[in-house]
């Protein structure tokens, strides 16, 4: 169990570290290939294009094959366009890559998914712990940004050297799901649909705030480096305590009530950003604005997953990461145009319109 939970959890925390990490990569190569904030925000756009686009068919290959292929396939494919980052000359050539990237590793997470949801093991607490691999990339990119923005090219040889390990080594999986349901009753189940529209309103706030929060800072908030980096790592330990807590009242508290107090709490945090800049506040308001900001992610998963049952585990995440993904997809882009326009503080603002429009849905 342990190796099959640590291999999810490596698989999961590469995916993410390769995503995530554009919030800090993305300030060397703006100045590099000299890329405006609407180009930036595009980057990760048709990262979550090729994502979305092929979520849904590698769900069905996890539930027909197996995480073990579905993991060894996806890490090998994407571990192997890594090396191409370190040679980009031009701004196309970044789209492109980040796109096939987008395609690549859509298998990885669902497949993780999978292998948690056949533990045995209450499921919220353990979706914790597979998830806690987000705000444990988040918090290495936030202490380890300085270093990374000098040495970004050692950074993308060393997700290499990890997805490649991971697939080989997902060959010693010894995991087995029961018959799945077709894909198309996942698809049309309307509770499965339901949730994932909710997912996609948190995945905006979540992901929007984690992409442009250190590169807004510094480009266009004109905050000093290093107190950039402070606040970035006081949100990514904010987001480390989530999982904590979010595990913990998990026992306490039902799936959906856990996930209506994260989303009420991020929208407190983001006004309160919008309309101070006193130094005192915003350090304790950005380590609840990272607890708020993914304290509702394992809940939501949770509920994803028992719908269907755990022999639909991928499937059921597959479809809800296809629909929910669009919600970090469109973000990072819409923030960079609000930026464009002029408009600094209701870019901010704005990252409150997909989980407003969740806890609509719930409360609807």
């Amino acid at each position: 169990m342990r190796f099959s939970l640590g291999l999810s959890w490596t698989a999961t925390f590469l995916q993410l570290a390769l995503r995530l990490s554009w919030g800090v990569v993305a300030v060397t190569f703006a100045y590099v290939l000299r890329m405006t904030s609407v180009e930036i925000g595009t980057v990760l756009f048709l990262f979550y294009v090729g994502y979305v686009s092929s979520s849904i068919l590698w769900g069905i290959f996890i539930d027909k094959v197996g995480p073990k292929k579905s993991i060894f396939i996806s890490a090998l494919l994407s571990g192997i366009f890594i090396p191409f980052f370190i040679f980009i000359k031009s701004i196309y050539e970044l789209y492109l890559l980040y796109f096939i990237e987008g395609l690549l590793t859509a298998g990885l997470f669902p497949s993780s998914v999978k292998i948690v949801s056949l533990l045995e093991r209450p499921l919220t607490p353990y979706l914790a712990l597979l998830e806690s691999s987000a705000p444990i990339v988040l918090l290495i990119l936030a202490t380890l940004s300085g270093i990374i923005l000098i040495y970004w090219k050692f950074f993308y040889i060393c997700i290499f050297i990890g997805l490649i390990l991971t697939s080989f080594l997902s060959l010693f999986l010894n995991v087995k799901s029961g018959k799945s349901e077709s894909a198309r009753k996942v698809i049309l189940n309307k509770r499965v649909g339901k949730v994932s529209i909710i997912r996609a309103g948190e995945l905006w706030g979540t992901w929007g705030t984690s992409s442009w929060l250190f590169p807004f800072l510094v480009l266009y908030d004109n905050v000093p480096e290093k107190l950039s980096e402070i606040l970035f790592i006081l949100y990514a330990i904010g987001q480390v305590l989530s999982i904590i807590l979010s595990e913990r009242l998990s026992r306490i508290m039902e799936d959906i009530k856990l996930v209506k107090t994260s989303l009420i709490l991020f929208i407190i945090s983001i006004i309160i950003i919008s309309f101070t800049r006193d130094l005192y506040l915003l350090i304790p308001i950005s380590v609840i604005l990272g607890i708020s900001s993914f304290m509702y992610r394992p809940p939501t998963d949770s509920i994803v997953v028992k719908i269907m049952g755990k022999e639909n585990a991928g499937t059921s995440m597959g479809f809800a990461n296809a629909i929910s993904q669009i919600g970090s997809m469109i973000a990072p882009l819409f923030v960079g145009i609000v930026i464009s326009i002029g408009s600094p503080m209701l870019a901010i603002d704005s990252l409150i319109i997909g989980p407003l429009l969740s806890l609509l849905i719930i409360l609807i």
